[in-house]
């Protein structure tokens, strides 16, 4: 009757979906999820879904029912698709999946030891399977023993260059465990294959797409910690390139080829121990290889007795003690199955004995707090926050704690970090361990125990949680890295399911789904989507399992099948301006962006903004943004698209240049293609004759002009005829004298006659004076007299002084000319302006001459220009009128300027004038370069006041740099003073920056 009841709820709801009026953007392949049909399209007329969303214009408000008896609009929808007929489990259609490489893969641990015949058998066995099957491969155990290496050897074959290569689509792993949470690590596979937009509620679905996923690939597949065959079929999915690696301690994996991993030799078990401790002497040695037999030589028994060793315990001691809990165990006569030789019986006591010595050796605190380690899920990674709320203690405390039980070989480092905070990670067995004694009575005569069962163990820990929120608001919490990812786990297994579906009730004060908008900005929507399916599963269990009547059940189904059919409107409609402008705020955290960046639907938009996006994200999430980025660019069909999206990538990816490179050159449009090879000069070495060949293709001159300027400074000799002969046969002379310019700075010797008649021939006296002005200081000395001749041919004073002063390098006298020209200049603006190039290049003799010069100019921009190139020629006895001459100067902009480039010469008697003229500096930015510049000059005497002058800048960035530069200057005695102004800053960037450089000198 209930079967019969469910189907009837089933057909009702899916007419319900069916009246709902929700436009969904879809172009997956119907036919790859021709087994679950939970979703089918109207199509439009058009066969390009990118051009159905432009064409489409009608929008339509995506609704979600998330309180009472209302609906919350969370966004709109454009599309040519519509919801025509749903089925059991709402599927949300997505964009075709990117081309991505994963390597799930931890790194191998600093205690790792080779272990070479298991490694070449195991691989022989992934390299020589048959082409035209998914094979798969068990590594077992011998006498089915936990603890021996297996997850070891399978991350040490994961990351063998041989295995890479066979593999090149990358490696998937799953850690499993005896309670898995298959959908989640099925849907973890998914998103690692670049499809974030595919959403199930049963892990059947999830493992037919993930066979869709596959079906093409060449990816190693591995399974760890398997207990259930059942589970491990879900994941032996894929086409005939792919191969699954199992591990395992007992479940028997039917057709598989297996492998029994057996323990270590005594050589290796000698070669783990000494990485805990140096083995000195022959009888440590000798004593640590007795040690190593008696633990049965497993690798996790080794390690726990090592780190005993490493913590001050005699090797004689350990022995004794271990021999003595052996034979204790052997007289308790444990549970182990009677069928078991006696050989595998005391290879299990060895392990318990090393696992009960390491715990005794604990305190009783710490051994409650290894204890509560039990009630986490397994393989998980722990966090340091989160220690704090699972132990109670301070975040302080809760480090102390895990680093004790790291170094007792209790807990192993994790690969991931949170908050740049190490992660750790527990043994299997271990856990079981401290499952054991959270669920033992603490009477217990082996180990005391906590005496908890595990659904009140749970309902404690969400009490302590429960405690941190805000007004008992569970999307409330504060991140710890680990509670938004296992909340509703641990809800299930407190048995708190009414708690579980009031999750998805609360709302943020903007009338917002809670729970939604706390894993959004985690960037953890997929865990929302897993905790979703959760409590629709949870639900329809609920009712044949409790008191829930057929009314509460529908009702909640329809708010998950709501809400799950919402998720990809949201994000498909998202405009890209305001992602990247959430996460460049601060509004959004990377992961938050990243992960609606990859869901937009719109082609360009995508690549942009995950092109953009990834300048403001870490490390690890740039590389996977770019990935993602590069993956959608190769969809693209339009060559100029294509092309342009990967001149903007490969600033970011130098790999993809040569691709970039060739798509560049098959740009029709010259003005884009020149841009594109401008944009990539510089950064594409390997490829720049194809790249000179390509910039001397562009028939329109400036754009060829600009181009072989860009690519000037990095051409070889080889390529400098070609690249001169191109700029020669420009004959806009604007464009000729800009590439030759800029050709000058790199031509060799030879070169230098050709160019010469090249910038003589120019007619237009300004392009002619530049072209000369950039040879000058190249040209051989055989050429100085025809290029004189040149410049003093040009009519226009101005260009005629710009070149003879550029030509003094070679030839001094011109210099004076050039003087000559310059004063006769009857308009203030023009000789001001070549007063201030010319300035510094004039002789000491004149200086004084010069400075008086420099003074008259009336143009305050070329008056700091021509008292900064004075200021290293300047002496001692010039500096105070210098001084005058840079106050005197209204611009701020100018006149800090001017007082920077005095600063190093200034004398001390100086000091309080130079420091006074910076005080009287008002716009902030400017204070803090005149006081950075001057800061290594000051006197002790002065520091107090510099540090007011620090300390009255009020934009945080600018006194942050002002008293970085005060730093190595300061007094003992004003240190607590320029602390106490740094720590008043609230920008934690710029609070940092200051800090750590006086925190720097007071350590020194």
């Amino acid at each position: 009757m209930p079967n019969r009841i469910l189907r009837l709820f089933k057909f009702w709801l899916k007419r319900f979906l069916n009246k709902l009026n929700i436009f969904i953007f879809t172009t997956q392949n119907q036919q790859s999820y021709s087994k679950q049909m939970l979703v089918e399209t109207v199509p439009s007329s058009s066969a390009d879904p990118t051009l159905q969303l432009q064409q489409h214009q009608t929008e339509t408000q995506i609704q979600q029912t998330v309180r009472g008896g209302g609906n919350q609009t969370i966004g709109r929808m454009s599309g040519g698709h519509a919801f025509s007929r749903v089925e059991g489990n709402v599927y949300i259609g997505s964009k075709p999946h990117k081309t991505v490489v994963p390597f799930q893969v931890r790194s191998l641990p600093s205690s790792y030891v080779k272990r070479p015949k298991a490694l070449e058998i195991v691989k022989d066995l992934l390299l020589t399977k048959e082409t035209n099957i998914l094979a798969t491969l068990v590594v077992s155990a011998v006498y089915g023993l936990g603890g021996i290496g297996k997850t070891i050897l399978a991350t040490a074959i994961a990351h063998d260059p041989e295995v890479k290569a066979r593999f090149p689509d990358g490696v998937l792993w799953a850690d499993l465990g005896q309670q898995p949470d298959l959908l989640s690590c099925l849907s973890n596979w998914i998103q690692a294959l670049g499809d974030y937009d595919y959403k199930t509620t049963t892990t059947e679905a999830a493992s037919r797409h993930l066979g869709t996923l596959l079906y093409d690939k060449k990816t190693l597949l591995v399974v760890d910690d398997a207990w259930n065959c059942d589970h491990v079929e879900l994941f032996r999915v894929g086409g005939t390139g792919c191969q699954v690696l199992v591990t395992t301690r007992e479940a028997r994996i039917p057709e598989a080829v297996r492998y029994d991993l057996d323990v270590m030799t005594p050589e290796q078990s000698l070669e783990l121990l000494s990485r805990f401790k140096n083995l000195r002497t022959e009888e440590e040695k000798q004593q640590a290889q007795y040690l190593a037999k008696e633990v049965g030589y497993l690798p996790l028994a080794l390690e726990l007795a090592a780190a005993q060793v490493a913590e001050g315990v005699l090797w004689e001691e350990l022995l004794a003690d271990l021999r003595a809990e052996v034979a204790r165990l052997e007289a308790l006569d444990l549970p182990i199955a009677e069928s078991v030789s006696s050989e595998e019986k005391r290879k299990h006591y060895s392990l318990r004995a090393s696992f009960n010595l390491s715990l005794r050796r604990l305190s009783f605190k710490q051994l409650c707090q290894f204890a509560w380690l039990g009630i986490l899920p397994e393989d998980v990674s722990i966090t340091q926050a989160m220690a704090v709320t699972l132990w109670e203690v301070t975040l302080r405390e809760a480090g102390e704690i895990l680093r004790i039980f790291r170094s007792k070989a209790l807990l192993s480092l994790g690969s991931q970090h949170h908050n740049q905070q190490q992660t750790y990670r527990i043994h299997d067995l271990m856990h079981d361990m401290a499952k054991w004694l959270l669920t033992t009575d603490t009477q217990a005569q082996d180990l005391p125990g906590v005496g908890l069962t595990i659904p009140s163990a749970h309902a404690l820990l969400l009490e302590s949680y429960k405690a941190k929120t805000l007004n008992g608001l569970w999307h409330t919490l504060a991140d710890d890295g680990y509670i938004h990812a296992h909340l509703t786990w641990h809800f299930q297994q407190a048995n708190q399911l009414s708690e579980l579906h009031q999750l998805f009730r609360e709302e943020t004060e903007a009338g917002r789904n809670g729970w939604y908008e706390a894993c959004e900005r985690l960037g953890q929507t997929a865990n929302f989507v897993t905790d979703v399916a959760r409590a629709w599963q949870l639900a329809e269990v609920s009712w044949t399992d409790s008191d829930a009547t057929l009314s509460q059940v529908i009702g909640l189904q329809c708010r998950y099948a709501l809400i799950t059919t919402s998720l990809n409107s949201l994000a498909a409609n998202l405009p890209e301006y305001l992602l990247i402008g959430l996460v460049t705020k601060g509004v959004w955290m990377p992961e938050q962006g990243l992960v609606y960046a990859r869901q937009i639907p719109d082609q360009q938009r995508q690549i942009y903004s995950l092109i953009n996006i990834a300048e403001h994200l870490p490390p690890f999430l740039r590389a996977q943004a770019l990935q993602s980025a590069l993956a959608a660019i190769h969809s693209i069909a339009n060559k100029e698209y294509r092309a342009n999206a990967l001149r903007i990538l490969a600033g970011k990816m130098p790999e993809v240049l040569p691709e970039a490179l060739a798509a560049i050159s098959s740009i029709a449009n010259e003005e884009y293609r020149a841009n594109a090879l401008r944009i990539l000069a510089g950064k594409m070495p390997e490829v720049l004759p194809e790249a000179l060949a390509a910039a001397c293709s562009i028939t329109n001159e400036r754009y060829r002009a600009q181009t072989l300027s860009a690519l000037a400074s990095e051409l070889s000799e080889v390529l400098m005829p070609e690249a001169l002969a191109a700029a020669c046969s420009i004959a806009d002379e604007f464009s000729r004298s800009q590439a030759l310019s800029a050709l000058a700075r790199v031509l060799p010797e030879a070169l230098m006659p050709e160019a010469l008649i090249t910038a003589c021939s120019i007619t237009n006296e300004e392009y002619r004076a530049n072209a000369l002005s950039a040879l000058a200081r190249v040209l051989p000395e055989a050429l100085i007299p025809k290029a004189l001749i040149t410049a003093r041919s040009i009519k226009n004073k101005l260009y005629r002084a710009n070149a003879l002063s550029a030509l003094a390098y070679k030839q001094p006298k011109a210099l004076l000319e050039a003087l000559d020209v310059t004063r006769s200049i009857v308009d203030i603006e023009q000789r001001g302006k070549a007063l201030s190039k010319l300035i510094g290049k004039l002789p000491k003799a004149l200086i004084w001459e010069t400075l008086t010069t420099a003074r008259s100019i009336a143009n305050e921009e070329y008056r700091a220009q021509a008292l900064s190139a004075l200021a290293n020629k300047l002496p001692e006895a010039l500096m105070p009128e210098a001084l005058t001459v840079a106050h005197s100067i209204r611009d701020e902009k100018y006149r800090a300027q001017a007082l920077s480039a005095l600063a190093h010469k200034l004398p001390e008697a100086l000091m309080p004038e130079a420091l006074t003229v910076a005080h009287s500096i008002r716009d902030e930015k400017y204070r803090a370069q005149a006081l950075s510049a001057l800061a290594n000059k000051l006197p002790e005497a002065l520091m107090p006041e510099a540090l007011t002058v620090a300390h009255s800048i009020r934009d945080e960035k600018y006194r942050a740099q002002a008293l970085s530069a005060l730093a190595n200057k300061l007094p003992e005695a004003l240190m607590p003073e320029a602390l106490t102004v740094a720590h008043s800053i609230r920008d934690e960037k710029y609070r940092a920056s200051s800090s750590e450089c006086l925190s720097s000198q007071t350590a020194s």
